[in-house]
């Protein structure tokens, strides 16, 4: 497939959450020899084409100050304070850091694993009237597409504590079978990231 060249998509990169089964901060676990997993995601976005992309951190990742020095220029942090309102309000966060983006993917980072193939695939199905979720054998995974009406709804959402997946149901969505199973994936324990990064090394 010939790649699409994008036009006003942005990304947001989640990496808030507090790891407590990893034992370890998620967006500093190296991939491989150059890169962390934050590293490798906020470069597939950037190469893919993506104009913006924030990433919505908590106070122990913005601590990690040297880390964040030579950020790229198209690359945003926004911190959330509020973890006890978990994956929902650092969507809201980020979604309000985006600025001139029509589209905006949503990508957690415990999957370092996405490429410029599986984000043209999901691209090609976007939708002004519908987000976009690759889908896995009848499972939904990431990285979702919304369109701007999402990103308006969710960035205005009154309820700061509120379900993700219930609001997303509130919308049209439009599933798109994916051959990759790796849009599934969720590293969150240290076993896990032995198995997928020896697979990937």
């Amino acid at each position: 497939m010939t790649h699409i060249e994008p036009e006003n998509v942005g990304a947001i990169i989640l990496a808030a959450g507090n790891s407590k089964r990893m034992n370890s901060w998620k967006p500093f676990l190296k991939l491989d020899e150059n890169s962390t997993f934050l590293e490798k995601i906020m470069s597939t976005f950037l190469h893919w084409g993506c104009q913006e992309i924030v990433v919505v951190i908590n106070k122990d990742v913005q601590n990690q100050h040297e880390y964040f020095v030579h950020f790229p220029e198209k690359v945003t942090c926004v911190l959330n304070e509020h973890l006890e309102f978990e994956r929902f309000y650092s969507v809201k966060l980020g979604l309000q850091a985006i600025e001139k983006s029509d589209f905006c993917f949503i990508q957690n980072v415990d999957n370092p694993f996405i490429d410029g193939h599986i984000l043209d695939l999901i691209y090609q199905h976007r939708s002004n009237e519908e987000w976009v979720s690759p889908v896995f054998e009848n499972q939904g995974g990431h990285p979702v597409l919304l369109n701007l009406e999402n990103i308006n709804c969710i960035s205005h959402w009154p309820v700061d504590s509120a379900n993700l997946k219930e609001v997303l149901n509130t919308m049209e969505c439009k599933k798109v079978e994916m051959q990759d199973d790796r849009v599934l994936v969720n590293i969150n324990n240290p076993e896990e990231y032995a198995k997928y990064v020896t697979e990937w090394n």
